[in-house]
């Protein structure tokens, strides 16, 4: 049986690297991958695997963007 593993907002942001209101721009961005799940009282859920196939194919355009342009 393989394992799902989920992320929620702040393992989003410590494998980003930046802070709360950035990660909040970025995981609102189009482009970025859709909740697993949104339904939770702690807020939404992210699928690891796609946040971090998403983030190797943008890291560059991430580092390279001003804080607050999303």
């Amino acid at each position: 049986m393989r394992r799902i593993r989920l992320w929620g907002a702040a393992e989003i942001r410590d494998a980003l690297g930046v802070g709360r209101t950035r990660a909040y721009e970025l995981m609102h961005r189009k482009g970025f991958p859709d909740p697993a799940d949104d339904t939770l009282r702690r807020g939404a859920v992210w699928l690891q695997d796609e946040v971090e196939e998403w983030i190797a194919a943008n890291r560059k355009v991430i580092a390279e963007e001003p804080e607050g342009d999303a």
